[in-house]
């Protein structure tokens, strides 16, 4: 199985990217964490980065599947979120995970995704929402490998 995460812009925040960098690691031995980067929207008109970030985002994943991390989706314990995972493992299908940008994403993404998930009912940087979804990720592959995963 193969896990990709796409998101705009990139891995700003130093501490982020070092949490990510040792989850990826940590990953590697359960299966393969591809990130792919969109170039990010560089104006602050909120509209317009909206549609031309999603629109990025759409034609990258095209016709896949995919689920839309966004706090107002649905959420999961981290058992549950394991148990999610594992039915993609038992049908061998890949997953896609997607994050917006600073201001979100279109509702256009919102209706092409197939789960909207939500981390937290709080708002985080991508740098932070892409670390956290790594660790999450870690810990269900210990879950689905019978090992501890709460330590």
């Amino acid at each position: 199985m193969k896990i990709e995460v796409v998101y705009p812009g990139r891995i700003k925040n130093p501490f982020a990217k070092e949490g990510f960098n040792e989850y990826m690691k940590r990953l590697n031995r359960f299966f393969k964490l591809n990130v792919v980067n969109v170039s990010s929207c560089r104006t602050d008109d909120r509209n317009k980065c909206l549609k031309e970030e999603s629109k990025k985002l759409l034609k990258y994943i095209g016709s896949r599947d995919f689920i839309l991390l966004d706090a107002n989706g649905k959420e999961f314990s981290t058992k549950e979120f394991s148990q999610f995972i594992g039915k993609y493992l038992d049908s061998a299908r890949d997953l896609t995970f997607v994050i917006g940008g600073v201001y979100g994403v279109s509702d256009e993404l919102k209706k092409c995704s197939n789960l909207i998930l939500s981390l937290s009912r709080m708002t985080f940087t991508h740098s932070m929402t892409l670390m956290i979804l790594a660790e999450q990720l870690y810990r269900v592959a210990k879950i689905l490998s019978n090992q501890p995963y709460d330590h």
